[in-house]
């Protein structure tokens, strides 16, 4: 069960442990040092977290994926693991992972975490000067220049229809002639219809009648 602790808090970068508490590993990026003219290089870090949780779901279905068990019985087993471990930790004794570090009681009888003094190929560099964010001042915009509309000296030269003109005459042409029509002729049903009369023939028989 050590091993698969460790695993899977490498892999899923946390790991509840029901009633001891979580393990988290941390990104530190590298940084430097202005006072010692040193880059520091990235490293990657363990805390401890003494919280009380009853379920790890995550940590429950990798014991089961690797050991091809139901979940149910992997949740038994890290229950059982856990119980066995919180009563060892409180007797004194180290919870230990591997490369990793082990969980403890310190001299105040509080659980901390120690992690393994592992070796660290990424060493500080130390530089003639450390560089330093410099920040810069806020970009001022460049305003558009206003824009200018100089006035055309051009003569504006306006055209008016004449159909207007045409229309009101002719208007008043119209009204004249029915003005006369009506003093010659008076207002009558004769007088507002056609003034010519036009004879029209009896039409012709378009059959004959048998002989009886």
């Amino acid at each position: 069960m050590h091993s698969l602790v460790t695993s899977y808090l490498l892999q899923s970068k946390e790991c509840i442990l029901p009633g001891i508490g979580i393990l988290q590993i941390i990104h530190t990026p590298a940084s430097t040092d202005a006072s010692t003219n040193r880059i520091l290089p990235p490293f990657e870090g363990i805390i401890f977290k003494n919280v009380d949780h009853s379920k790890s779901p995550g940590l429950v279905k990798y014991i089961a994926d690797i050991k091809n068990i139901e979940q149910v019985d992997a949740e038994n087993l890290l229950i059982d693991f856990c119980k066995d471990w919180q009563e060892k930790i409180n007797a004194g004794e180290k919870l230990k992972f591997e490369t990793v570090g082990s969980i403890q009681k310190n001299a105040d009888g509080v659980i901390i975490f120690e992690k393994v003094n592992a070796v660290n190929f990424l060493q500080p560099i130390s530089v003639d000067q450390a560089y330093h964010k410099i920040e810069l001042p806020e970009p001022i915009t460049k305003q558009p220049a206003p824009e200018v509309f100089e006035e055309a000296d051009e003569d504006i030269v306006i055209v008016r229809s004449s159909w207007g003109l045409w229309a009101l005459i002719l208007l008043a042409i119209g009204a004249v002639m029915i003005f006369y029509n009506f003093k010659e002729h008076g207002i009558s049903r004769s007088s507002i219809s056609n003034q010519h009369q036009y004879p029209v023939d009896s039409a012709g028989a378009t059959y004959t009648i048998p002989n009886k």
